[in-house]
């Protein structure tokens, strides 16, 4: 859930205090003089190349390996008729695309001056990555809207609990959809279109889901949110 702040602050307090054009912290003769860009990108994917690159990377790979170690709930048939909607195997799946999200970075359809690396992704890695970020989406929206819902007796929680992690779960799929209008229809040319909006979507799904996963775990702060609903 804090990821996007963390990038973003980490990104804007380097920039600001321009400490990769301090001697004290970078050898001036043997680097590039860095030209910061802005201190918040146009999704949480572009921060890979900024100061706040090892933050991205280092989230999401430490996330992608507490899921892919995720056992989960064993589920029998006779007693769901999701069964094979298994904990493990979406968590798995989500695994997989955080490592898919962090091997192939984000393209950019423009130069990026505060560029750490010597490189920007191609086209196809971007697709590819792009892929891996909507299946990840995808798959943590279903286990709030399914796994995280269902009981023993091939039923659903129906209670505000329930309904929280269907809020969640439609919420990150209403982003989704919101970002392929975005994405592929004439939507992204249109002028008013806020250039932060890839950004913004991301970071509520994150928060969407972080927020049905404290629920699942019982946490105490998430008591006051289930009373108003």
């Amino acid at each position: 859930m804090a990821l996007p702040f963390l990038c973003w602050g980490t990104n804007a307090f380097i920039n600001d205090l321009d400490l990769l054009n301090n001697p004290l912290v970078v050898d001036l003769e043997k680097s590039q003089p860095y030209q910061a860009g802005a201190n918040l990108k146009s999704s949480i994917s572009h921060f890979y190349y900024t100061a706040a690159g090892p933050i991205f990377t280092g989230v999401l790979i430490t996330v992608a390996i507490f899921l892919v170690c995720y056992k989960g709930h064993d589920k029998k048939p006779k007693e769901d008729k999701y069964a094979w909607l298994s904990d493990k195997l979406l968590t798995t799946l989500a695994a997989v695309s955080a490592f898919g999200i962090v091997v192939f970075p984000t393209g950019s359809d423009h130069d990026i001056t505060d560029n750490l690396h010597i490189f920007v992704s191609s086209a196809e890695a971007g697709a590819m990555h792009l892929s891996f970020a909507a299946l990840f989406f995808l798959v943590i929206a279903l286990l709030c809207i399914v796994n995280f819902r269902r009981q023993s007796n091939k039923t659903f929680i129906k209670n505000a609990e329930g309904t929280l992690y269907l809020i969640c779960g439609w919420g990150m799929i209403a982003c989704l959809g919101l970002l392929a209008l975005f994405s592929f229809t004439p939507l992204k040319n249109v002028a008013w279109m806020p250039a932060n909006l890839v950004y913004a979507m991301e970071t509520i799904m994150l928060i969407l889901f972080g927020v049905a996963w404290l629920v699942k775990g019982k946490s105490k702060p998430t008591e006051v949110l289930l009373k108003s609903i």
